[in-house]
């Protein structure tokens, strides 16, 4: 999968994106919460890196509890 690579959130943006979810965000919050959503968006784009591999989805689950006794 290719690299993402993606711009610092600002404080503008934040409260920009914030309106349109019709959410109130002083720009104080917006300025403090910032690098916390580049932290996560961080952390997000490091599961790309996971090798998943080819494993097939299971369309039956049988739970059998054995030797729980």
């Amino acid at each position: 999968m290719p690299e993402i690579k993606r711009t610092p959130t600002n404080a503008g943006s934040l409260a920009t994106l914030a309106g349109h979810a019709r959410l109130e965000l002083s720009p104080e919050r917006a300025a403090a919460l910032a690098p916390a959503l580049d932290g996560v968006l961080e952390l997000l784009d490091s599961l790309d890196a996971v090798k998943l591999g080819e494993t097939a989805p299971a369309f039956a689950y049988r739970a059998k509890w054995e030797g729980t006794r």
